[in-house]
């Protein structure tokens, strides 16, 4: 048993990270929850002898009354979501029920529905462990079988699967393209098929979610037909509306449990805010050092930990920090784009403990077994409550201390929790939405579902009655894609719609290679911002250098080079109007919907040295753009609105006039500080730095007083973006764009995810006036931003309802956005912009 399995000194850790001076000084934050000890219930007394023996080899002779209780749920024929904690219990639940089915009715047939393959095969190999220990005592005839029947699945062995599987691990695209569209070839499976398991339910949300219910829809359609009424158990992470949102996906009533009757230890979280390092200028030190700082010092004990981060870059850069102790044999990196082999070798590592420090994107929020750990390190807010409590509950053995350690970044929402921690300490996690009737993504679904299995003229679709279903029928009628022959509504000949239909809005995987050895894939769409040409592509502690990047081929070409640098993409966004579809006139602008360009262009990339972060250098690209086609809602300021504002101080959008011999006195500043950043004492390489106002511009009436010697100051352009982020003035139009931005999920049952912003003072979308703009992020649209275009009196009204009854000052995350740390806000903005546009009084 190695050394890190068990931490019997993490107090003395988080004593020691609570005294010492370094690291108690930025610790903004902390709370503490005592020890909970469990309750118990007796095993159920209908489970079969054989399977009662399993438990108990297991050292399982009694449960937590929440499994006792889902159990019973189950074995009453109720549908079940169980929404408790992390390391609670929850894949028993599912477990119990189904082995107890197979060994009374061995023809009972079950699916089991991962979000991801890594799920799947992580709990395939359980179930599949408990399944052979049973057959030990069973005759040949009636021995278990499951099956993982997903994208990898060699084709040879699918047959075999279809016929011999009575548990079915699959996935949601291999359910949707590969399962419902040929059961015929699964007629026996489908003919005995009884439970339905989803594992991590709170993944299917916004549109994705909104695909899944249909898919349910299709899943029940198709069981129906051979005469089987399928009961679900779901299982899911801690959500504010976890019973709402089974229901919505099942169509059905569900029962759920959500008190979490397992044990625990001490929790302690502690949120760190990195210490200043320049006060004049505001400027903190890097949470990545940071960071890095407290994993060192954790990796001086025994025990385990997982540090989240963020993008997939910065899992390698914390990875490269930490080898440079000398540390290879305690840490790993992890992440998507890795090989499947090396992602569960690592998984295996972790989980036996031979493994101290896994560093890893949110690929490990999910409930792949990697055993219990003792620590989890956030570097930075993880985006929302929720992914918070899901990664922070990775943390805790059974009776033992866990610890989670936050430490913030510099951007103004990580600041706004170190000034209000009771927004993650005390706020209920997201809301899940979805909207299975949205009307594009009910039309494809009603497409396939035809291709499934003819449609009866009087027959309805999941909730959706026959007399709903005419108009979508009749559009699909229309344009020759389904044809009416009798009663019965028939797909086209030789068509596979399905194919067609992409339920992730997922792009395609590209090998990356060096020398014909495939060293591990990127998604297309990363493609340009992680690959691009002459780019450092850091794997595992290795840097190679991009040579050649073939979209065509969906390959890239990798050598390997030691280098002291990363790099950095540098990319300009555009939007261009397509087609005007409406527009209408408010008070103070106009609303408009219409088929927009979203043009990405990655212009060209930075070299940044690795710890500095100091830029080497600059280099330009030519690439063809990333495009999306999509439909976009925004709304203009007229002239007339903006010169109100302007007048009343409330206009910030303007650029900033910093008056005559600007040119001149940025020279004359860089000369007196000799070329060099006054922050970190970089040199001046290939591009002049930046001339930085300490008491921003605005703030001041003359131009003079602004530009006076004294209160400027030359910075490089990592150390200025430090420096802007401290005191960011934020615009009316941005604070605007955030609110409506977040505000607009819940008028269309999308997650924020499934749309995004552009705001501009002067854009082409509205003949130069000022736009903010929200569009679909799924190509073509999904008719998002076409129903906000219709709500837009109400998502108005309702906004600015919400901002004026926000008890902030300045602005929070829960309005206009969290101001910086010396900053100022865009409540006050915000606020004025919607009166004139809706012509309220002030």
């Amino acid at each position: 048993m190695s050394a890190f399995r068990s931490l019997s000194n993490l107090d003395e850790f988080i004593d020691n990270i609570l005294s010492e001076p370094r690291f108690r000084d930025s610790i903004v934050a902390t709370k503490s929850e005592e020890e909970r000890e469990p309750e118990w219930a007796a095993l159920p007394t209908w489970l079969p002898e054989q399977l009662l023996k399993l438990l108990q080899a297991g050292r399982i002779d009694r449960l937590y009354t929440h499994q006792a209780e889902a159990l019973e749920a189950v074995q009453q024929g109720a549908n079940l979501v169980l929404s408790t904690g992390v390391a609670s219990g929850k894949s028993l639940c599912y477990q119990i029920p189904v082995l107890t089915e197979l060994l009374n009715i061995p023809q009972s047939r079950c699916i089991m529905l991962f979000p991801t393959k890594a799920l799947a095969q992580d709990q395939a190999g359980k179930l599949s462990a408990m399944m052979e220990s049973l057959n030990l005592a069973l005759p040949k005839a009636g021995k278990l079988h499951c099956g993982i029947y997903d994208g990898d699945t060699p084709t040879d062995r699918r047959q075999k699967i279809r016929r011999e599987a009575q548990v079915l691990f699959t996935n949601p695209d291999m359910l949707h393209m590969g399962i419902l569209p040929n059961h015929s070839l699964w007629a026996p499976f489908f003919a005995n098929l009884h439970y339905v398991v989803i594992d991590e339910v709170h993944i299917y949300r916004g549109v994705f979610g909104s695909h899944f219910a249909n898919l349910i829809r299709r899943l029940k359609r198709i069981a129906a037909f051979y005469g089987r009424k399928l009961q679900f158990v779901c299982t899911s992470a801690t959500l504010a509306n976890a019973r709402e949102l089974a229901e919505k996906l099942l169509e059905e009533p569900v029962t759920m449990i959500d008190r979490d009757a397992s044990p625990h230890g001490r929790r302690v979280f502690l949120i760190l805010n990195p210490p200043m390092v320049n006060h004049e200028l505001g400027i903190r030190r890097s949470a990545l050092m940071e960071t890095t700082a407290i994993s060192r010092r954790f990796l001086d004990s025994p025990g385990q930990a997982i540090l989240f981060t963020g993008p997939r870059r910065s899992v390698e850069i914390l990875y490269l920090y930490l080898l440079n102790r000398g540390l290879e044999n305690k840490i790993r990196a992890y992440r998507s784009g890795y090989l499947a082999e090396n992602r569960r070798q690592i998984e295996k590592e972790l989980r036996e403990g031979e493994v101290q420090l896994v560093v890893s994107t949110n690929a490990l929020e999910l409930g792949i077994d990697i055993g219990g750990l003792d620590a989890v390190f956030l570097n930075g807010y993880p985006g929302t409550i929720s992914a918070t409590k899901q990664q922070s509950g990775r943390a805790g053995r059974q009776g033992q201390t866990a610890l989670t350690i936050m430490v913030a970044a510099a951007n103004p929402l990580d600041q706004y929790i170190c000034q209000h921690p009771e927004f993650i300490f005390e706020r209920s996690p997201e809301q899940a939405l979805i909207d299975p009737d949205n009307s594009e993504i009910l039309q494809k679904h009603i497409l396939c579902a035809i291709a499934d299995m003819a449609l009866l003229v009087d027959e309805s679709f999941g909730s959706v009655s026959s007399v709903l279903l005419e108009p979508h029928l009749q559009i699909l009628e229309e344009d020759g894609k389904i044809r009416k022959v009798g009663g019965r509504y028939q797909k086209k000949p030789e068509s596979y719609p399905a194919q067609d239909v992409s339920i992730r809005n997922a792009s395609s995987q590209m090998q990356l290679v060096c020398g014909g050895e495939l060293i591990g894939y990127v998604d297309k769409a990363s493609a340009y911002w992680m690959v691009h040409p002459n780019a450092i592509y850091l794997d595992q502690g290795d840097t190679w250098k991009v040579k050649r990047l073939d979209l065509e081929e969906d390959r890239v070409e990798l050598e390997p080079i030691v280098v002291n640098y990363f790099t950095m993409p540098q990319r300009k966004t555009e939007i261009e109007l397509l087609q005007l579809f409406m527009q209408s006139r408010l008070p103070g602008g106009a609303r408009y919907m219409g088929r927009v360009k979203v043009t990405t262009t990655i212009t060209g990339f930075k070299k940044l040295r690795f710890q500095t972060q100091e830029i080497l250098g600059y280099e330009e690209l030519d690439l063809p753009p990333s495009e999306l086609d999509t439909i976009a809602w925004w709304i203009s300021l007229n002239q007339n609105t903006i010169g109100k504002l302007r007048d009343q101080g409330l206009w910030r959008n303007d650029p900033n006039n910093y008056g005559r011999g600007w040119d001149k006195i940025c020279m004359e500043i860089r000369t007196r500080d000799s070329f060099r950043c006054q922050n970190c004492g970089a040199q001046e390489a290939d591009k002049a730095f930046e001339v930085h106002h300490k008491i921003p511009f605005r703030k001041y009436d003359k131009a003079e007083e602004a530009n006076a010697p004294e209160n400027l100051v030359t910075l490089c352009p990592r150390c200025h973006r430090l420096a802007e982020a401290n005191v960011l003035i934020q615009s009316g139009l941005s604070g605007l764009g955030y609110l409506l931005v977040n505000i607009s999920p819940f008028f269309v049952s999308c997650d924020r995810k499934d749309l995004d912003l552009f705001y501009e003072s002067k854009c082409d979308l509205a003949s130069g006036d000022a736009v903010v703009a929200i569009f679909d992020t799924i190509p073509g649209g999904v008719g998002l931003s076409r129903r906000l275009y219709q709500l837009c009196d109400k998502v108005l009204n309702d906004a600015l309802a919400l901002v004026k009854s926000c008890p902030c000052t300045d602005g929070c995350p829960g309005c206009t956005g969290p101001s910086a740390e010396s900053g100022e806000g865009a409540k006050t903005l915000a606020i004025a912009m919607l009166k004139e546009l809706l012509a309220l009084s002030q």
